[in-house]
C-alpha cells in the first residue's frame, strides 16, 4: 500500500474508531462535566503542538492537500475525546487512577510508535524522542486530573 494512502487511512481510521468508542462509552449524563476537560486538553494540546512545531521538535512532512488539518484534528478531536473518556473513569482511588493513567499512556504510546514507524504523519527532530513523548503524555494526564480537581472546586464554590 502506498505510504500516503496508509497514512491517511491510519489517521482518519483512528479518528473514526475513537468517535465510535466515545459514543458507546461516554456517560451522556456527565457531558456537562466532561466537556470543559475536553476543551482544556484541546487548548493545552494545540499549544504544545504549535510550540513543538515552532521550536522544531517535530514536523508534519506531508505537504499534500488534505493533511494540514492533522494538528487541528488531533488537538481538537482526538485528544479531547481521550481526555473526556479518561476523566469519566477517574475515581477517588489513587491506585485505580494510577492504573488508569498507565492504561491511557500505554495506549497513546502504542499509537505514537505505530504512527512514527509506519506513517508519514510526523517525524521527530531536534532531540525529541519516545522518552520525552512518554513524559509529555504522563504530564497531560496529570494536568487533566489537576484541571478536573480545580474546576470542580471552582464550580462548587460558585454554587453550581
Amino acid at each position: 500500500m502506498n505510504i500516503y494512502i496508509w497514512t491517511g487511512t491510519f489517521f482518519y481510521g483512528n479518528i473514526i474508531i475513537l468517535l465510535i468508542i466515545f459514543l458507546i462509552l461516554i456517560d451522556k449524563k456527565r457531558l456537562k462535566e466532561l466537556i470543559p476537560v475536553g476543551l482544556f486538553i484541546g487548548v493545552e494540546n494545540y499549544t504544545a503542538e504549535m510550540l513543538g512545531l515552532y521550536w522544531g521538535y517535530w514536523e508534519y512532512p506531508l505537504k499534500t492537500p488534505g493533511y494540514p488539518e492533522v494538528t487541528i484534528i488531533s488537538s481538537l478531536i482526538y485528544f479531547p475525546i481521550i481526555a473526556m473518556l479518561f476523566c469519566q473513569y477517574l475515581s477517588n482511588s489513587k491506585i485505580k487512577n494510577t492504573i488508569l493513567i498507565g492504561f491511557f499512556v500505554t495506549y497513546n504510546m502504542v499509537i505514537e510508535i505505530i504512527t512514527l514507524k509506519t506513517t508519514k504523519l510526523f517525524i521527530y527532530k531536534r532531540g525529541m524522542n519516545l522518552l520525552i513523548a512518554l513524559i509529555m503524555y504522563i504530564g497531560a494526564y496529570v494536568l487533566i486530573i489537576l484541571f478536573r480537581y480545580f474546576y470542580s472546586r471552582l464550580k462548587y464554590s460558585k454554587g453550581s
